[in-house]
């Protein structure tokens, strides 16, 4: 058990001051009201009636009452304002499954990107204990952010992302423009498969490419030399494609390319608008073999306020007890 705010008890002094000077000011202005006023013979007579005197005991005994409940609830106050708390060093199991997505950003995708980035969102929340990568290229690629297993960080960067979509401010294709041509799929997917750390683990390692493979330029990578690297790293390789409709049949070579690479190197092939598309790469990554492992250690801080609150609620109905007997 510690103490996080050791000195709240100081501050409370204030307000605590405060109020005993009021308190001190009435009483010495009833004694000076007291003093100016009057005197009535004979009335100790009256005073030293049995039901004065009970009167008078029971009168005391709920000002006391009512003055025990409210130190309760003032010392509750100062209690739960210094946060107790106990310390818990835990170590989570994660799984050894390194998921890293792949995003074309090139001009070609430009209408298709806040829906990808749903994709991608909704892809996330179907993991557990994975760690999972973004990764964007035009001409060049960049890591938008690195593998991580936290989800919340996860889906804050395609918040992000999405709210930055038609924005003269937007900054998640940044880095991407740098050399000639664009939408440079080869390159992408070799730096891609490359982005995997703890290559001496036995780990499971997945690449999510979407790309209308539409290249324009010359890459340093074809799309085959990338997805034999990938396949010699161990990393399989899942493709969705936006440009594969009907609507676009100009682009069925560049879609059978792209498939063909997919599959040689153990993943799957999707259209962007094929509803099983994420149901079907999510079953086949997690059913790939994931022994657990130990994440980092981790301080976890628990507030203990159990007795606090239980005295709180003593307080507030001996509180309102004694006023109700008072008033009466």
């Amino acid at each position: 058990m510690e103490v996080i705010f050791w000195w709240m008890p100081l501050l409370w002094l204030v307000p605590i001051a405060a109020v005993a000077f009021w308190v001190l000011r009435r009483r010495r202005a009833a004694k000076a009201v007291s003093a100016n006023s009057l005197p009535v013979a004979n009335s100790q007579r009256l005073t030293e009636l049995p039901g004065y005197t009970r009167a008078l005991r029971r009168y005391q005994a709920l000002l006391a009452g009512i003055a025990t409940s409210i130190l309760i609830l003032v010392l509750v106050a100062v209690g739960l304002t210094m946060r107790f708390a106990s310390l818990e060093v835990t170590q989570p199991d994660l799984k050894n499954r390194d998921i890293v997505l792949c995003l074309d950003v090139s001009g070609s995708m430009v209408d298709y990107d806040s829906e990808i980035v749903d994709v991608f969102s909704d892809l996330a929340d179907e993991f557990e204990g994975e760690r999972i990568s973004l990764v964007v290229f035009n001409a060049s690629a960049v890591t938008y952010f690195p593998l991580t297993s936290d989800y919340e960080y996860i889906q804050k960067q395609f918040a992000e992302i999405k709210e930055s979509f038609g924005s003269d401010e937007a900054t998640y294709y940044r880095g991407t423009l740098i050399g000639d041509g664009s939408s440079l799929v080869g390159d992408g997917l070799a730096t891609c498969a490359v982005r995997f750390d703890a290559t001496d683990e036995p780990r499971s390692r997945s690449v999510i490419l979407v790309t209308d493979n539409l290249i324009a330029g010359k890459p340093i990578f074809t799309l085959e030399e990338a997805g034999a690297l990938a396949t010699e790293r161990d990393v399989r390789v899942y493709g969705i494609n936006p440009g594969d409709t009907t609507a676009k049949s100009y682009l069925d070579e560049l879609a059978t390319e792209f498939k063909t690479v997919i599959e040689a190197t153990g993943g799957s092939y999707y259209p962007l608008d094929d509803p099983n598309g994420i149901p079907s790469i999510v079953d086949q990554i997690t059913a790939e073999q994931a022994a657990l492992m130990k994440g980092p250690v981790q301080l976890v801080r628990h507030d203990e306020p159990g007795l606090l609150v239980v005295l709180a609620f003593i307080g507030v109905a001996g509180l309102l007890a004694f006023a109700w007997r008072l008033k009466r």
